[in-house]
């Protein structure tokens, strides 16, 4: 019985560790000079291609969006996460040996 239940914690450990590094997060690009109460207004994915222009588009992850505008997400980029855009385009794959594509700032 009780190497039972040693067995099911380590498959339900295995399970975690997998649905953490298969989560994924949406990413919004948005204008850093257009906020309003602490909402960013959101504008299409090619402001925040190379960089954006001089820090004035970059991503916001997470968050929730309404009338145009996102909050209560991030600018830091969550890390071993799949990172979409808006757009549909896959901007990081996450997990272990995750690469990133494009990246604001």
């Amino acid at each position: 019985m009780r190497s039972g239940a040693v067995r099911l914690s380590a498959v339900s450990v295995l399970s975690l560790t997998l649905v953490a590094c298969s989560s994924s997060t949406r990413a919004s690009c948005v204008d850093g000079q257009n906020s309003r109460g602490g909402s960013h207004r959101v504008v299409p994915d090619y402001y925040c291609d190379n960089g954006g222009s001089y820090g004035r588009y970059y991503w916001y992850y997470g968050g929730r969006t309404h009338g145009g505008y996102v909050s209560r997400g991030s600018t830091i980029r969550p890390r071993g996460s799949k990172i979409t855009s808006r757009g549909g385009r896959v901007i990081s794959r996450g997990g272990f040996g995750g690469h990133s594509g494009s990246h604001g700032g």
